[in-house]
């Protein structure tokens, strides 16, 4: 069926609904006939202009228009604090409309749930009140403090604004940190705390996929954001990146856009795509605009026309208003000399109702209890009349009245009467009060903090007391602010009190008051911050707890700007003020930590943890200290009980993973690195430090897979991690275009030089690594990791006094340090330094006493010197962490066989056999048809020992091999229950295989 068209009567009513904007009504209603395919369709419009030019009206006739196009459509106001607010709002409005959006509502519930959840964990109880903002008990400031810290670094909840823009990235990395420690320690999943710490990344993809699903079966979706000049800096970068970035995904195509504000749209956020922009730009109507509304209106008389033009100067909203009132002379008008605000009440005859009009105007929001306890009892049962005035808006029983209405009451008002202007406001607040007074009632300890009826009165009742008496409150609220905003009211509501500053200074017409208001919302950096600590301790007066938590905040700032004087004097002059200013005391800490005075930073974090214990950011300092300090038993203590503490954060964790690092517990140090990770995913630090983890617990590909994703994050320091997982998984050629990339931006960094310089070592480039490891030692003759590999050189090569000489120098230098001795002592034991050898060995193990190869060599030197009990432990303790190893399995056998006999040593042989015939493969034919001659020989086998041995001829051995298996048999003679006549049979044909090879008779040499 075709659809109707509208008769011409109906059209006529529509178009005289709305006077005036034709132009930018035709521009919005011509975009729908243009498909989105189109270059010349439009996605975003932009309606700007000076208060009262009428873009709200604008807005909504654009709307009506989007309709007629049976477009789906939303509109939001700056009634949202946050853009999770706006997506509610829309899909509330989807909803109404017949299309919901299910998925988005039920995640969106769980965000409410868990952002509940989320600021309870945000506040901890205190045993004893304090005097915070609006009486009654208080969480411990500190614990609050270090929370809301964390908590507006995120963007969260509940923050102390004042840090939320001004911290260093680096601080509000440890923030975030504290924050999801916090959370994980408290909600379900971790699900649950990326859905809280970044509700945006969770909910904005269900959000627009909901929308993409409902766009699919409407023509059109228009969305339109009023006051855009207030909800911009929430609103801008999310709308951004869902329009044009994809970030979260992507609006449909059938979506259009329009935003109405006063000024132009950001340029920081808008530049790159202002060719996108519809701008619409508003100015006061023309006279025939004017006079077109004004006939529409009924008002035809010329002179009474020519009296609404020159009084409104064409502004419509006050066009809007006189024509409402339908003049018929130019004295019904009123008086050119008189105010707006009685032109705009001169038809309200009753004299009643003109006061209700003026008197409701004070409240910036009214319901019908606000609109009671603004005009009285004997007149509340006027609130209907009120809203049905043109000036005020009506949504849903709250109203507010037109902004320049309001200003020119307001003007008026307390021009008039200021005496009456501060009884009203007074009462405005008492009554305020008395409601925030009531909610409490409900609620225990802390919760009011997060009720947002509770916020909402108390963010009103300091906007009447600042009217009425802005001197006196503006001192209260800059003291409530510094005492307890800071610490406890959400970031969301901290912005609206800073905003409701400015408003309150403009209409009251206190400068001072809307200069702080600016001066709070404009903080931006560190140094900001410490500005406005810096006039808020004059400001604040003689509350002596407040300023010394000014100086506290602004020692902090100087702490984190590493300007220590400056810092220890502001925690010093905190403290005379207040001794117990625990803040005051950990910024001392801070200080003296920076200063790396670690015991003197240990005694001023333990004063602030007498007066909060449980100051979970402050534990996890001083356990950095202690850990500084070699104290570590201390350190984890301090570190593990941060972490417990639902206030625990990944900075604690992530130190108490150095701790064990430390003392080489690697497994405890793997953990905790990886529990860090799951608090803050993207932190390149960790991943680095995680990787040298799995690369001493020899997990190679799973230290590579770490130091290339600190790598995608930004860390090049990750380089050398990366280019050392590439070699220790022998991938020596892309290692070393590793490191060449590397060293091409970097040529003077010795630890990548030396790295490169052992990779040429391993793949036999000896020329080129000698360069490198010389290259160093020109930088700095004491790098062990230099000496060593060259002397690893020199023993290759044949030059035992050079490599003795690099590795004693590397011991020189690094008295501890592991490889160098266990390369000295083996060294030592294969020129037949016996004694020199177990000394270094010694020494190596009591570093490192898990290292199978060092035990093996040390077990040669007892071996050698008679010990075969002390022989037999260290291959016994080197083959249970090595259990794998053909050699070790061999040398273990042999050993047991001389200690224990051939009998006991049989279950070590048969194990030695099962290993060669599964990994056999690992070494060459003949050297596994010898040591199966040896093998069979221990077992008793002389049949089976004679084909291996006739095998082993066939197979034209080195002469090197022969050796050793007449070495072995040798060995096995001095078992105490050998079979001598076996040994004999099958010594002498090797004996006599061995001199032929010698001699060249038959076979090849070592060298081929």
């Amino acid at each position: 069926m075709a659809e109707r068209r509208p008769t011409m009567r109906e059209l006529i009513q529509r178009r005289r609904r709305f006077v005036g904007r034709r132009q930018e009504m035709a521009a919005f209603r011509e975009n729908f006939a243009v498909p989105p395919e189109d270059a010349a369709h439009h996605f975003l419009f932009h309606v700007r202009g000076d208060a009262g030019v009428g873009k709200t009206t604008l807005l909504r006739q654009l709307e009506n228009t989007a309709r007629e196009h049976r477009a789906l459509t939303a509109s939001v106001d700056e009634s949202v604090n946050s853009v999770p607010e706006v997506m509610a709002a829309i899909s509330a409005q989807f909803a109404q409309a017949g299309h919901p959006l299910k998925s988005f509502d039920k995640l969106l519930a769980t965000y409410r749930q868990r952002r509940h959840e989320a600021d309870a964990a945000a506040q901890q109880p205190a045993p004893q009140p304090s005097e915070g903002a609006a009486g009654g008990q208080q969480p411990s400031a500190s614990s609050a403090f270090a929370v809301r810290a964390g908590l507006a670094g995120l963007g969260m909840v509940p923050g102390v604004g004042a840090f939320a823009g001004a911290a260093e990235p680096d601080r509000v990395a440890q923030a975030a940190d504290r924050a999801r420690a916090r959370l994980s320690a408290r909600l379900r999943s971790h699900d649950d705390v990326d859905l809280v710490i970044s509700p945006l990344d969770a909910l904005t993809p269900a959000f627009l996929r909901d929308v993409g699903e409902v766009a699919a079966s409407v023509p059109w979706m228009a969305w339109f954001f009023d006051t855009y000049e207030r909800t911009g800096p929430l609103l801008d970068r999310w709308l951004r990146d869902v329009m044009f970035e994809g970030r979260y995904g992507s609006l449909p195509a059938n979506a259009v856009v329009t935003l109405a504000g006063q000024g132009t749209l950001a340029p920081r956020c808008w530049a790159d795509y202002a060719d996108l922009v519809v701008d619409l730009p508003l100015v006061p109507f023309t006279e025939a605009e004017a006079r077109q509304l004004l006939t529409a209106k009924g008002v035809d008389d010329e002179q009474v026309i020519e009296v609404v033009l020159r009084l409104t100067g064409g502004l419509p909203v006050l066009v809007s208003m006189l024509a409402e009132a339908r003049p018929t002379t130019p004295e019904a008008v009123g008086d050119p000399s008189g105010t707006a605000v009685e032109r705009f009440l001169k038809w309200v005859s009753d004299e009643t109702h003109r006061s209700v009009a003026l008197a409701a105007a004070l409240p910036r929001r009214l319901d019908e209890d606000v609109f009671a306890a603004a005009v009285g009892d004997e007149a509340a049962g006027l609130y209907g009349w009120l809203r049905s005035l043109p000036f005020v808006a009506d949504n849903s029983g709250r109203c507010r009245y037109h902004e320049v209405v309001r200003t020119a009451m307001l003007r008026l008002r307390r021009n008039q009467s200021p005496q009456t202007w501060r009884a009203r406001h007074l009462r405005l607040a008492d009554a305020f009060a008395g409601w925030r007074r009531q909610i409490e009632e409900s609620l225990e300890g802390d919760e009011k903090w997060r009720h947002e009826r509770w916020l909402d009165c108390r963010l009103e009742e300091a906007y009447h007391r600042l009217c009425a008496v802005p001197e006196e409150a503006l001192r209260d609220e800059l003291r409530a602010y510094v005492r307890a905003y800071l610490s406890w009211a959400p970031e969301s509501w901290e912005r609206r009190w800073k905003r409701m500053l400015v408003e309150a200074g403009q209409d009251t017409g206190s400068e001072a008051v809307r200069v702080w208001g600016e001066r709070l919302l404009a903080q931006s950096s560190m140094r900001d911050l410490a500005r406005v600590m810096t006039l808020l301790i004059d400001e604040v007066g003689t509350d002596d707890q407040a300023r010394a938590v000014a100086f506290a905040v602004r020692g902090l700032v100087h702490a984190n700007l590493r300007e220590l004087e400056a810092a220890l004097a502001d925690a010093e002059r905190a403290l005379e003020l207040d001794a117990d200013c625990d803040r005051a005391h950990a910024v001392r800490g801070e200080v003296y930590r920076h200063m790396e005075s670690y015991d003197r930073a240990v005694e001023s974090y333990d004063r602030a943890l007498r007066v909060d214990s449980d100051y979970a950011w402050l534990l996890a300092r001083r356990g950095e200290a202690y850990a500084l300090l070699g104290r570590f038993e201390e350190a984890l203590a301090d570190l593990g009980r941060s972490f417990e503490l639902s206030d625990g954060h990944g900075q604690a964790v992530s130190t108490r993973a150095l701790v064990h690092y430390a003392l080489g517990d690697y497994d405890r140090a793997l953990a905790d690195f990886t529990r860090a990770l799951e608090i803050r995913p993207e932190w390149p630090w960790a991943h680095q430090h995680r990787a040298k983890v799995h690369r001493l617990l020899g997990r190679h590909e799973e230290s590579l897979a770490d130091a290339e994703r600190a790598i995608e994050l930004g860390a090049d320091y990750a380089a050398f991690d990366h280019v050392q997982a590439l070699r220790l998984l022998e991938r020596f050629d892309e290692a070393l275009i590793a490191a060449d990339r590397y060293l091409a931006s970097h040529p003077d960094d010795k630890m990548m030089l030396a790295e490169r310089g052992e990779m040429y070592r391993m793949t036999d480039r000896v020329e080129e690594a000698l360069a490198d490891f010389n290259r160093v030692l020109e930088m700095d003759p004491s790098d062990a990791f230099a000496l060593d590999s060259r002397g690893l050189i020199h023993e290759d090569a044949g030059r035992p006094d050079e490599a003795l000489a690099d590795f004693g120098a590397a011991i020189g230098h690094e008295p501890r340090y592991f490889y160098a001795l266990a390369h000295r002592g083996t060294l030592h034991l294969r020129l037949g330094d016996d004694e020199a050898a177990l000394a270094d060995l010694d020494r190596a193990l009591a570093i490192h006493p898990d290292r199978p190869s060092v035990l093996w060599a040390r077990a040669e030197c007892h071996r050698r010197a008679g010990r075969r009990a002390e022989a037999l432990a260290d291959l016994e303790r080197a083959w249970a962490l090595n259990g794998d190893d053909l050699e070790l399995a061999f040398a273990y056998a042999v050993l047991v066989s001389q200690v224990a006999g051939l009998a006991e040593a049989r279950e070590r042989w048969t194990a030695f056999e099962g290993m060669l015939a599964e990994n056999g493969d690992e070494w060459d034919t003949e050297t596994v048809v010898a040591a199966t001659v040896i093998s069979r020989a221990a077992l008793g086998d002389r049949a089976g020992a004679e084909r291996s041995l006739a095998e082993l001829s066939a197979t034209r051995p080195c002469w090197e091999t022969v050796d050793e298996a007449v070495g072995d048999l040798d060995d096995l003679a001095q078992c105490p229950d050998v079979d001598p006549t076996l040994l004999a049979a099958l010594r002498a044909p090797l004996a006599e295989l061995r001199t032929s090879l010698e001699h060249g008779e038959h076979g090849r040499t070592a060298l081929g």
